[in-house]
């Protein structure tokens, strides 16, 4: 294999995936080498950040005594390993329109995939990353010698990313060979896609709620041992003895048989699949007549936003982690709320502004719906239809989406709580005006943002700041959410009732109202 063109290959792959991060690094002078390593750094530095937060958590914990743990966190970032590579997967290689640009190239099907999946790897490795610290930790622990220690926490974090994407091409590549899957592919898509992300969040809820453990020393409580996965354990903590060494052989032999399946039956009709796939049949679409604008305009919308794709992206981005923590957090019998004090009913709506933004980011509906048109926005822009009254339109409908899927997450929310009616009502008030001021800010954005030509949904949810500006503002906007809602709790604790939420009320409507008039002026009293 031609070393070279793997490397080229790579980073047009890598500039594909990224256009608008690659075009603002470009507009700071940086090509060739230094845009490919620009690039590069941008996965590097997201992968920091999950090995930082999650890096506290682990170093407090002697895992080289707890096999439980140990492979209880192997599980949780193999099962976010698998649902995330499953989807990047898939939009990579189904979802988007590059095949015909390489076709006429002198490229090898297995340099094409190597390069595909090394962008994949980019992509997914950042949500993996605190196994190395868990590999790091648990040898350092148990006395193996430190460079050693390093050396196989790399080695074994290597072929466990290596089995995790094999793993994951099997069944992508599996499915989309079927003949049920060139019949229906939107059917098996959605199924796909949608069972990807039902195996991560069943699987981590059914971790959270696992009771079995027992005592290590008579202080430390650890969790019964995932079986299957305690020869990463024993090749981690004792890799000079004979289990140790079995253990790392038997990881290396999985990864290379893997491999070679891969080789053998997926590399040599990679094209011939991909085409197959990636060909849109023609099919008959039912006429609605006697429909005015409003309502035309809102059955377009609906059709943009039913792509199975499209759906299961924002479900694993924008509302996974707040569904995981209701069922971990109100199923486990950890928070109950039955009985909280009336005084907190400010605290709780604040709450529902704050489950807003953790579903309204740019990964949801309404930060994408105009970008979704792609070439036929400038076809609507040609016809005498007024720009203002047509993206208010297709605001209504993503804000009202928003709106709803915000409040059905309040109401499971608050039912799994166990929260009184009155409580209920006042978060899902509170997620209802979170999510329409939100959707305020992220549609502006989308306008701003604009991008026409992309070929898969990820391409637009890496605009601006990219993945790493994604993760940082969301890690942000919990820290603050975190403190207003401690200081505001503690102040309907300590202080009167009327005065607490009365200044929260007028602080509220202030901010609303500024936040409203801002957009009106900046960005609505600006359209044609």
């Amino acid at each position: 294999m031609n070393k070279r063109q793997l490397v080229e290959l790579t980073r047009v792959n890598l500039r594909y995936a990224n256009p608008q991060v690659t075009e603002k690094i470009r507009k700071k002078g940086k090509s060739g080498k230094q845009l490919s390593r620009s690039l590069i750094n941008q996965y590097i530095l997201s992968g920091l950040v999950f090995i930082v937060v999650y890096g506290f958590m682990m170093i407090m914990t002697d895992f080289s005594r707890m096999p439980g743990f140990f492979t209880y966190y192997v599980a949780l970032f193999g099962l976010l390993g698998l649902s995330q590579g499953i989807t990047v997967i898939y939009n990579v290689f189904f979802e988007g329109n590059d095949l015909q640009t390489f076709l006429p190239l002198p490229f090898k099907q297995a340099q094409i995939f190597l390069a595909k999946i090394l962008v994949v790897a980019l992509t997914v490795t950042p949500f993996v990353f605190p196994l190395l610290i868990l590999f790091l930790l648990t040898g350092w622990r148990a006395g193996v010698f430190l460079p050693v220690t390093i050396l196989l926490s790399v080695i074994l974090f290597i072929l466990f990313l290596l089995i995790t994407f094999s793993i994951c091409s099997l069944i992508v590549f599996g499915m989309a060979r079927t003949a049920f899957f060139q019949k229906h592919k939107r059917l098996v898509t959605s199924l796909l896609l949608s069972g990807s992300m039902l195996v991560g969040v069943v699987g981590i809820l059914l971790m959270n709620t696992q009771n079995s453990s027992f005592e290590v020393d008579g202080s430390f409580a650890d969790r019964g041992a995932i079986a299957f996965l305690l020869p990463l354990f024993y090749a981690v903590k004792e890799p000079f003895t004979s289990v140790g060494a079995l253990s790392i052989a038997g990881v290396l032999l999985l990864a290379v048989l893997l491999a070679m399946i891969i080789n053998k039956a997926l590399l040599p009709k990679l094209y011939e699949q991909l085409t197959a796939a990636n060909q849109s049949a023609v099919s008959k679409r039912k006429r609605k007549t006697h429909q005015n604008l409003r309502q035309l305009l809102f059955s377009y919308n609906s059709q943009l936003v039913r792509d199975p794709n499209l759906i299961m992206q924002v479900m694993s981005t924008s509302l996974m982690t707040p569904i995981i923590f209701i069922f971990a957090f109100a199923f486990g019998g950890k928070i109950a709320l039955r009985d909280l004090d009336i005084r907190f009913i400010g605290v709780v709506f604040v709450t529902g502004i704050v489950l807003a933004a953790l579903t309204v980011n740019q990964t949801s509906f309404i930060s994408n719906l105009i970008s979704l048109d792609q070439e036929n926005f400038l076809f609507i822009r040609s016809l005498p239809i007024s720009l203002k009254a047509y993206l208010k339109e297709k605001f209504r409908f993503g804000c009202l989406l928003q709106m709803v899927i915000t409040g059905l997450i309040a109401l499971l929310g608050g039912f799994s709580f166990g929260l009184p009616l009155i409580f209920i009502a006042s978060l899902v008030l509170g997620s209802l005006l979170g999510s329409y001021l939100l959707s305020l800010r992220y549609f502006a954005r989308d306008y701003r943002l604009m991008f026409l030509y992309w070929t898969n949904i990820s391409q637009l949810f890496s605009r601006g700041g990219g993945n790493t500006g994604m993760i940082l503002g969301m890690l942000l906007s919990m820290f603050i959410s975190i403190i207003l809602l401690v200081i505001y709790g503690m102040a309907a604790l300590y202080f009167s009732f009327w005065l607490v939420n009365g200044i929260a009320f007028l602080l509220i409507l202030i901010a609303c109202v500024w936040w409203i008039t801002y957009y009106q002026k900046r960005f609505w009293s600006k359209l044609e």
